[in-house]
């Protein structure tokens, strides 16, 4: 694993940083050039990406809180007040009682839902079309987690359960699935996840020449991306143990969104199919 790209001095480089942001910044030029081309403002993606961003954040941190929260409760000998206090510093504050800066224990799920609210809402006050905009993201969506992943994949996290399979590595010992898996060939989720965004990636801009209707893209990419996280999460490791019916809460999340993005699709089709009949018959 290559965790750091540069270290000059004390100031490091990592490589999950330096991917993150190649997909972010890449995926938000791809989303302003699509943006234009389609005759729209591209200034608005640009501020969609600032909302986007701080939502995701928040909601990737509120999702890991939310299935790890024994990790924050504080003393119940302290009060009520000055207990919620230390909660909200130990879910937010950047800084880790060893000094290191940053937030470790982010879920990429909730990113999502929590950045696709505020970005709806956002386009909702601004009077955008809403699938119109989403639609010119989607893609984008894969694409960054392609590059994201390969920062997994490079730092050494989110790695995959015991194998015997030949897709199976070895992690270095130094690294979080090398110490957790010491010398055992272990699934490379992270590279399983990667190559499932690049899928979807190719895969939204190949079927968008059978486009009907505004929202098709980006239903799409929530049907992909589900179901490609519920197949791939029977491969990866998690330390919460919390399930229902063997399923992880990442798999039970993208049932719901599964259901939701099929139903939502077929309804508009239909309905795309029936007006376009009304109006040859007129």
């Amino acid at each position: 694993m290559h965790p750091t790209v540069l270290q000059i001095g004390s100031l490091a480089i990592r490589s999950y940083g330096l991917m993150l942001a190649i997909g972010f910044f890449g995926g938000i030029l791809f989303a302003a050039w699509r943006a234009k081309k389609d005759g729209e403002n591209p200034d608005h993606i640009y501020n969609l990406s600032i909302w986007g961003v701080i939502s995701s954040l928040i909601g990737a941190r509120l999702y890991y809180v939310l299935i790890h929260f024994n990790e924050f409760e504080a003393d119940e000998n302290l009060s009520f007040v000055y207990r919620i206090f230390i909660m909200l510093k130990n879910i937010f504050w950047p800084v880790s009682s060893e000094g290191q800066i940053g937030i470790s224990g982010l879920v990429l799920y909730g990113g999502l839902i929590l950045a696709t609210i505020s970005v709806v809402i956002y386009l909702y006050i601004h009077k955008l079309n809403v699938p119109r905009f989403m639609d010119y993201i989607a893609p984008s969506l894969g694409l960054g987690e392609f590059f994201t992943r390969i920062g997994c994949f490079l730092n050494g996290c989110c790695f995959g359960k015991p194998t015997d399979s030949m897709f199976g590595m070895v992690f270095p010992g130094h690294s979080a699935a090398g110490m957790y898996y010491p010398g055992m060939h272990i699934h490379p989720a992270q590279l399983y996840n990667a190559f499932a965004g690049l899928f979807i990636f190719i895969a939204l801009i190949y079927l968008e020449r059978y486009k009907k209707f505004y929202g098709f893209t980006s239903l799409l990419y929530f049907i992909f991306y589900s179901m490609g996280r519920f197949i791939i999460d029977y491969s990866r490791y998690y330390e919460s143990h919390i399930t229902f019916f063997r399923l992880s809460h990442n798999q039970i999340v993208s049932l719901f969104i599964i259901v939701i993005s099929t139903s939502l699709l077929i309804y508009f089709i239909t309905k795309t199919s029936l007006n376009n009949k009304n109006s040859i018959q007129k």
